[in-house]
């Protein structure tokens, strides 16, 4: 294991009225006395002046946890400073100075995982709650850090140790050369239970791999339909340019958007249209991948032109399956707000007086309405899904094997299932996938 001290800011970017600093390593209370003009005693807040030679840095408070009774496993101290990045950084350079080097992404949690403070996957939950979109999401991340997952992991591969164990003993032991019907049985019942129980658990973490997206809509239409002055009223703010000119929007830009405490990705798109020039070809193409990437499309339409045979070739043309048609300009049309029932959906708005944009807000929320019992979800990732997928196919093939009496092959297949799903919890896990996995975190975690 890793002993050289790390160190990293913990909270985000910018000017607070706190910051926190994070330190783990070996023996640190010793290494910081030298800068801490008080010593630190174990999960106390102590009031310190941090000080470099006899220049005050700041007075902060600073609580030590003495392993292995910490995040980490190791000692740790958390420093909560004033929150301005002059004072914070300065703070970083005086424990480089002392032999506390900087963390790299994830790194806090990547001790805490050597140390057996949590597995891998509560390792992947902290990265998922911290970056949750939705309620849902966050709920659905504390069952798989409270270890709900990875109990439900560890039941399905302690069946499978008995189930292999049992095979094992009939090979071992077996009566006048011929295998025992009644263990054939047996063992049968057995797989029949724990292909149920896998086939649950990889439609739990479907669910969660859906919750662990957050939902993506792409605003699309021709030029001037008013796409940029949409997503500028649902931002509340100057966010895209918007002018009369056709072709202001020449790339793809995502925003984030905030409804209800839920976050959606919003996706402001070039104009797609006909045209020779290569700078709007280029944006065109750019919406053609936002397109095909968005969970859902948001197609604007001028209502004083109305739904032409252009924009359903547009629509046709660049594949656009789940939409909402959003008509635009109901104040000129004198038209009342409204949703359609039809398919696609029909939104009649005004962006300019605002007329209808809680109808538009409305649609957008039903991203996250579509499920929401999130008690017994967890928040899944793929590789998460594809283990299980794995080890539910050589049990399916386990089955086969049971069925045709060739407990050999029916001893492997039960241990390459086992070896499949175990590594879930990252039971000799590979270096790419620990770096994939903790280069997603941010620093200070």
């Amino acid at each position: 294991m890793k002993t050289q001290a790390i160190c990293a800011i913990a909270t985000p970017p910018g000017s607070s009225a706190l910051g926190i600093i994070r330190i783990s390593g070996n023996n640190l209370k010793n290494l910081t006395k030298q800068i801490f003009s008080k010593d630190l005693q174990n999960r106390k807040a102590i009031l310190v002046s941090i000080l470099d030679d006899k220049t005050l840095l700041d007075n902060c408070i600073s609580i030590f946890y003495e392993t292995p009774r910490s995040y980490t496993g190791e000692d740790m101290i958390e420093i909560i400073c004033h929150g301005n990045q002059v004072i914070m950084n300065s703070i970083l350079s005086l424990l480089n100075k002392i032999g506390v080097r900087l963390a790299k992404p994830g790194e806090f949690t990547e001790r805490a995982l050597y140390n057996d403070k949590v597995d891998l996957i509560q390792a992947e939950a902290i990265s998922d709650l911290i970056s949750a979109s939705d309620s849902r999401a966050v709920k659905a991340a504390h069952n798989s850090l409270s270890g709900k997952f990875a109990d439900e992991i560890k039941t399905i591969c302690d069946k499978i140790l008995a189930t292999r164990a049992e095979v094992e003993s009939v090979i071992n032991f077996p009566e006048d050369d011929d295998v025992p019907e009644l263990s054939i049985t047996n063992i049968q019942k057995s797989l029949s239970k724990i292909l149920t129980d896998i086939e649950g658990l990889i439609k739990k973490s479907k669910k969660g791999l859906a919750l662990n997206n957050r939902p993506t809509y792409a605003v699309v239409g021709k030029p001037n339909s008013g796409k940029s002055s949409l997503i500028n009223s649902l931002l509340r703010e100057d966010a895209s340019i918007v002018t009369s000119k056709t072709g202001t929007t020449r790339d793809s830009i995502c925003y984030q958007l905030n409804i209800d405490e839920s976050i959606v990705n919003i996706i402001d798109t070039a104009g797609i249209h006909e045209t020779n020039d290569e700078v709007e070809k280029e944006g065109i193409a750019r919406s053609a991948l936002s397109i095909a990437k968005a969970d859902r499309v948001l197609y604007v339409v001028d209502d004083d032109q109305g739904l032409t045979e252009e924009d359903k070739n547009l629509i046709e043309k660049y594949d656009i399956k789940d939409y909402f048609l959003v008509f635009n300009k109901i104040d000129i049309t004198k038209k009342e707000p409204k949703i359609t029932t039809t398919k696609p959906q029909e939104i009649y708005v005004s962006v300019k007086t605002g007329q209808g944009m809680h109808l538009v807000e409305q649609i957008i929320k039903t991203a996250f309405e579509s499920d929401n019992s999130s008690e017994n979800i967890y928040l899944a990732r793929g590789r998460h899904i594809e283990c299980l997928q794995n080890g539910q196919k050589h049990l399916i093939d386990s089955d086969k094997a049971a069925n045709e009496k060739a407990l050999d092959f029916l001893a492997e297949e039960l241990r390459l299932s086992h070896l499949a799903i175990s590594s879930i919890l990252g039971q000799n896990p590979t270096e790419e996938l620990l770096t994939e996995i903790f280069t997603s975190f941010c620093i200070g975690k």
